[in-house]
């Protein structure tokens, strides 16, 4: 009888396995390409986003049966540029970033999902730092010193600081500081205020966790000074123009990717999905930006 049992099982796995191959090949994949370009905007150095991202670029190729090439772009804008050119499939952006991106290609880019952090959820915050072991002890002391921000294009290196300056201390970086810089990565910002490059720079609570969790500084070398309120994650987003089918099947692979170590390597607990309206708020802050800017 157990025998008997055991062949039904069997035969149910192998009935079970045919029919998810049925349904591989059945996916409608016209007008899929044969590889796909997927780029993310500077957090870091190439080399080691390039490491980073290795098991998801593996796992994504796996998944969807198409060659992946990863970019580590040299900017912000170049991966904007990129993508709206048609020369970049999906990209990982921050949600200041993201909506240039849906603006210059006339709203041809589409946010899938966004990244679950460990600690923060579906949001982080954007900081604004200084050594440790600096004389600044407020916000109020950086008047008159060198600071840095991330890039023009970056939510929390550049855009949240910015309005923070503009609507709440009522001054403009570029009056209030001695020398503004910007600094193209968030790694680069922490290591330029942890150096002392700069005497206060900004930067966001994930980049930092990850500059310390690479061994690039210690918690201790650098004192936060002011805390944004919490901003949405920035989305991985494609062109609109590729199939929908490999649209759903990009977004259903980042929802199902559950690799805990490449995970770990992002600070993250996996993909969840999100819609444009979800960046209503860095909406909202660009256009205060713009009011402000008058």
């Amino acid at each position: 009888m157990k025998k008997i049992v055991a062949l039904g099982l069997g035969t149910l796995a192998i009935a079970a396995l045919g029919l998810g191959l049925q349904n591989v090949a059945a996916q409608d994949r016209t007008g899929w390409p044969n590889e796909l370009v997927y780029a993310t905007v500077p957090t870091e150095a190439s080399k080691d986003a390039t490491q980073r991202y290795a098991p998801l670029v593996a796992y994504l190729e796996k998944t969807l049966g198409l060659k992946i090439k990863f970019q580590n772009g040299a900017d912000y804008t170049a991966v904007i540029l990129a993508q709206k050119a048609k020369q970049v499939d999906l990209a990982d952006y921050g949600a200041n970033s993201y909506l240039d991106a849906v603006e210059q290609s006339d709203g041809n880019v589409e946010a899938l999902v966004i990244p679950n952090n460990i600690k923060g959820g579906a949001s982080y915050k954007s900081l604004i730092m200084t050594k440790a072991d600096s004389m600044i002890k407020t916000i109020s002391d950086i008047k008159g010193k060198t600071f840095a921000f991330v890039d023009p294009e970056s939510t929390s290196g550049y855009l949240i600081p910015l309005v923070y300056f503009l609507k709440d201390l009522k001054v403009k970086p570029d009056e209030y500081f001695s020398k503004v810089i910007f600094a193209g990565s968030h790694e680069n910002s922490i290591l330029s205020i942890a150096g002392g490059k700069v005497d206060a720079g900004a930067s966001n609570d994930q980049s930092l966790q990850t500059a310390i969790d690479k061994g690039v500084i210690k918690a201790s070398d650098v004192r936060t000074l002011w805390t944004s309120k919490p901003i949405p994650n920035g989305p991985t987003a494609v062109r609109k123009d590729l199939p929908a089918s490999l649209r759903k099947a990009i977004k259903d692979a980042f929802l199902n990717f559950k690799d805990p170590k490449a995970l770990d390597a992002f600070n993250i607990k996996g993909y969840i999905s999100v819609d444009d309206k979800d960046f209503d708020p860095i909406r909202d802050a660009r256009e205060i930006k713009k009011q402000l800017k008058k």
